[in-house]
């Protein structure tokens, strides 16, 4: 594994650990504690959702991608990989996840400022 694999992984470790020790400092100081029990049960209703419709649709979507790239598919498949394509597709998808977590982040404090303010 090379130097910058192992510092990018830290860094992202270190990133996702801070994010969600923010998160958890903000719910607990921000959120009523009448609160706890509809927050736990959307909690447990997100990832239900998540593992019974998401986690699916995003594999059968990966899936018809790869049928609709099948040259991109085939390189891969024999070890090598294309420079320019996977590039791109990586890129999306590491901007779209950082979009998704800030986006989410973002949810929550405004929900903790709207709770603070009733």
């Amino acid at each position: 594994m090379s130097a910058a694999t192992v510092w990018s992984r830290r860094v992202l470790v270190l990133a996702g650990t801070a994010a969600m020790a923010w998160w958890v400092w903000l719910a607990l100081t921000s959120v009523p504690s009448h609160w706890w029990l509809p927050w736990g049960v959307w909690l447990a209703g997100s990832v239900a959702l998540n593992d019974a419709i998401i986690a699916p649709l995003v594999i059968v979507l990966g899936w018809l991608v790869l049928v609709r790239l099948p040259a991109l598919a085939r390189e891969r498949s024999r070890g090598r990989v294309v420079a320019e394509e996977p590039a791109r597709i990586w890129a999306g998808v590491v901007l779209r996840g950082a979009v998704l977590v800030l986006g989410t982040l973002l949810l929550v404090w405004l929900v903790a400022l709207w709770s603070a303010a009733r």
